[in-house]
């Protein structure tokens, strides 16, 4: 995404300070355009125009140089990264990479930015430049090596629909017109890319020439355009680096009650490949839980060709869906004209503060029912595959049988009607339909509470701090002459900035509110200790992808150094129980814990992070609750989902709440650090 400002290397970023900066997605939908007409006239990459070899070359090096690992094709337009282009200009066109001995501990990360620069054909220029002037370094014409380059990024321009030449005017005018055409590409397994290398050039020609046409005019085409495109054979496989089987979904999902909560899938770690807690995005599109009508995707950050790939492999890529977004994007504002099915929004923020942070989605069936699904991901390549996340995923919630009839179906936790109110708050036109399909469903087997955040002040208890408190303390059970040694343990990617004194915020307003209990005093005269999970220094070397697996936690060191005190209250990210030991936590999670460790009273699964941002603050003259970002989660409660005062913590206890790490959690070793995003810089 080129958005006209500095991207920081961050992800999902805490609101109080810092900006998200990943497009981590490798999938380009033009590449699906041989396969799928409508795909193909309705969101092929734009046309390119020629570009200026020596304005090509002008580019500024990224500032983290051998250590970038980004993946976003519009990255690699807007700065040089000359160890990769060193590379590739040595590369034969089959085989593996000659990656420098320097560059070997990362060589996962260096082959997918190769692959990227390859399928969009960043580094053409440098390659035809040698070509067009025939004669290499010794004088020799026509350098086989440069030539064989030459052939395969022609050949992966032609799949994936990019041409060169462009002589339309409502194009040329725009800064980001050329650099937004291909939003990702998913690394392709060799025996793809030889099988576009072997496709004669006659066969090419005419495919671009078809191609071309037809973008010119997506209202026409001809049956010899559509003889000459050549038809290939998508598999999902050769995209995704884990598929699950088709059509287990609605079983996988029937044994996760009564919590339906699940983590994503580790890409690096196999043994959670089989986990019956762990989803990949394609079993939340899986046909075994519906057949999809439409949909509506709110969230953060979206990869809109990572996501309608995502779409395509489940045979969705006709059904209307509707993306609100917080991370503005070219390819979004842009979806429209190429998918006609597809509306996407940015929200628009009160202040420079807050974030549109929620993740959540509405899938609606042809049998009018609903799921509803509460996420801490993005929606986008990384947040799938070596990061752990938590997904809710509510049961089909049918349609009344009285379609008239909005005042019934609701929960025992009020779900529904916390649910349109959130809806509500954005006051955007496009959510009609969706408000109106809420209003007509049966909620009744919802076992959560709706807990969410939006910008504003607030003087009623129906968000971030204020719904929080008020929810613990109707419904949270702990015996009063132990309240306080029930530990709160707060986990999250991000940390605000909460000043030089903990009492300030986050042993004031933030510890406060979530430990209140049934009956206790609304100001906690004794409070529990704090223990806040986030990974360590040591955490992130160790993790699958190295230092670059801290580019999901975007705590800085110039506000680390103004809140030492914090060192006090960090504890290890440990998952050894779950697998997910190496796979940093882009989860955020809050609970309290007994005193021996076995028994939680509540648990909140969120997008939101440690920050006032994300909560709220109260101030000091009315106590309104000043809140400046949107996010949403959802609030297990005992006696709503097992019928008891209690949840196990026991690994051992069928009946588990499923909590993806360690408890109890591991203080920092003497002299640990947290990780801070200086070390990637």
């Amino acid at each position: 995404m080129n958005t006209g400002r500095k991207r920081t290397h961050s992800s999902d970023p805490d609101d109080d300070f810092s900006e998200d900066g990943t497009s981590g997605s490798e999938f380009s939908p033009g590449e699906l355009s041989s396969e799928d007409d409508t795909v193909a006239t309705a969101i092929r990459v734009p046309k390119r125009q020629h570009r200026n070899p020596r304005k090509k070359q002008t580019k500024v090096e990224c500032q983290y140089k051998e250590n970038c690992y980004r993946k976003n094709p519009d990255h690699f337009r807007e700065y040089q990264h000359s160890h990769l282009e060193n590379i590739l200009v040595k590369y034969s066109g089959s085989g593996p990479f000659d990656i420098p001995s320097n560059l070997q501990f990362q060589r996962g990360i260096i082959e997918q930015q190769l692959n990227v620069l390859r399928n969009h054909a960043i580094c053409r220029i440098n390659v035809i430049d040698k070509k067009t002037n025939s004669t290499d370094a010794n004088g020799s014409k026509d350098n086989p090596q440069s030539t064989q380059s030459t052939s395969l990024i022609q050949s992966m321009n032609t799949n994936t629909g990019v041409n060169d030449s462009q002589n339309s005017p409502s194009t040329s005018n725009s800064k980001n017109s050329d650099s937004k055409n291909s939003q990702g590409s998913s690394t392709v397994k060799p025996s793809e890319k030889n099988a576009k290398m072997s496709k004669p050039e006659s066969s090419t020609n005419q495919t671009e020439t078809s191609k071309c046409s037809k973008t010119d005019n997506p209202s026409t085409s001809s049956s010899s355009d559509a003889q000459t495109k050549p038809s290939l054979k998508r598999k999902i496989e050769d995209f995704f680096n884990v598929v699950a089987p088709k059509g287990r979904m609605k079983e996988k999902h029937e044994r996760a009650a009564p919590y339906f909560m699940f983590f994503t899938t580790i890409s690096s770690a196999p043994e959670t490949h089989t986990h019956p807690l762990s989803i990949t995005f394609q079993e939340l599109l899986d046909p075994s839980l519906g057949k999809l009508k439409s949909s509506l995707q709110i969230n953060f950050m979206v990869d809109v060709g990572w996501l309608l790939a995502q779409y395509y492999f489940a045979d969705y890529s006709d059904k209307p869906l509707t993306i609100l977004y917080g991370d503005d994007s070219e390819d979004l504002k842009a979806v429209n004209q190429k998918k006609r099915n597809i509306e996407a929004h940015l929200v628009p923020m009160k202040n420079a503060f807050g974030k549109h942070h929620t993740k959540m989605g509405i899938y609606h069936y042809e049998d009018e029912s609903i799921r509803v699904v509460v996420s801490t991901a993005n929606l986008y390549i990384d947040d799938w595959e070596n990061r752990t996340q938590g997904l809710w995923l509510s049961p089909r919630c049918p349609r009344l049988a009285d379609p008239y009839d909005v005042v019934n179906g609701e929960s025992p936790t009020g779900f529904k009607r916390s649910l349109i109110n959130y809806l509500n708050s954005y006051s955007m036109p496009c959510l009609s339909m969706y408000l109106q399909i809420v209003k007509n469903i049966d909620f009744s087997a919802i076992n959560v509470f709706f807990v969410a955040s939006i910008p504003g002040g607030h003087f009623d208890t129906q968000w971030g701090l204020s719904r929080i408190g008020n929810l613990l303390s109707q419904h949270c059970v702990i015996p009063p002459d132990e309240a306080d040694q029930w530990t709160l343990i707060a986990q999250a990617s991000s940390i605000g900035s909460f000043g030089n004194d903990p009492k300030l915020w986050l042993c004031g307003d933030f510890q406060q509110n979530f430990c209140r209990s049934f009956k206790s005093s609304p100001m906690v005269t004794r409070p529990p200790q704090l223990k806040f999970i986030y990974p360590s220094l040591t955490n992130v070397k160790n993790s699958h992808d190295n230092l670059l697996g801290g580019g999901c936690l975007p705590y800085s060191n110039s506000i680390h150094v103004k809140q030492p005190w914090l060192n006090n209250y960090l504890q290890e990210w440990s998952a050894v129980h779950s697998g997910r030991n190496r796979a940093m936590p882009h989860i955020k999670s809050y609970l309290r814990m007994s005193p021996d460790s076995k028994r939680a009273p509540f648990f909140l699964l969120t997008s939101g992070n440690i920050s006032k941002s994300a909560w709220g603050t109260f101030n000091k003259g009315n106590r309104a609750l000043r809140i400046n970002s949107y996010e949403v989660g959802v609030l297990f409660i005992p006696k709503f989902v097992v019928n008891k005062d209690f949840f196990s913590l026991e690994l051992s206890d069928s009946d588990r709440l499923p909590v993806p790490y360690d408890l109890p959690p591991i203080p920092y070793e003497s002299g640990e650090v947290p990780w801070v995003m200086d070390y990637l810089s």
